[in-house]
């Protein structure tokens, strides 16, 4: 009884493999429909495409065994990807600082890692971690560019307006290493 399933299936088999299927599949069964990306989503993947190239540059540096071509690819990248002006982001960055002046955590948080910042510069050896110092601050970009995306007729001084209140409002916060 086995011997006559295994060969009936064994026909089977063959006579598929030699007659074909004679449907053949010339257009999709159904696209693929991707949904549109909130602003907030957009910001993430813009930030993915800047780690990418981070990453990149950070490769670059340490094959040819100089870091000192980080800094002026950090402000090359946020210009090409993001559309920053220089220095953009350290604005981010004191807008933060300066609505969370009676938030002593943060205040502690970002003092340690501006003391390892100097403990870096003096070492010599901060090119190497420049980029894990500024990625502590990416979700101020995200949310700079969400803001951005929310309203793209906005100038720069009106978006950094209502970064300093979302800023305000609790709705981005840095998470110190």
């Amino acid at each position: 009884m086995r011997l006559l399933i295994l060969l009936i299936t064994l026909m089977l088999c063959v006579s598929v493999l030699l007659i074909g299927c004679d449907q053949e599949i010339t257009q999709p069964i159904m696209e693929i429909i991707t949904p549109p990306q909130s602003p907030l989503e957009k910001a993430q993947a813009v930030i993915e495409s800047v780690n990418e190239r981070r990453t990149e540059a950070h490769q670059m540096a340490e094959e040819a065994g100089d870091f000192s071509t980080i800094f002026v690819a950090s402000e090359d990248i946020f210009r090409e990807e993001l559309g920053f002006r220089r220095g953009l982001w350290v604005d981010l960055i004191e807008i933060y600082r300066q609505e969370n002046l009676e938030n002593p955590e943060m205040l502690e948080g970002l003092e340690n890692l501006e003391d390892a910042f100097v403990e870096k510069l003096q070492a010599d050896t901060f090119g190497m971690f420049y980029f894990e110092y500024i990625r502590t601050f990416d979700a101020l970009i995200v949310e700079y560019l969400r803001l951005s995306f929310e309203s793209p007729e906005k100038s720069e001084e009106e978006l950094l307006t209502l970064f300093r209140e979302s800023v305000r409002d609790g709705e981005v916060a840095v998470i110190f290493p």
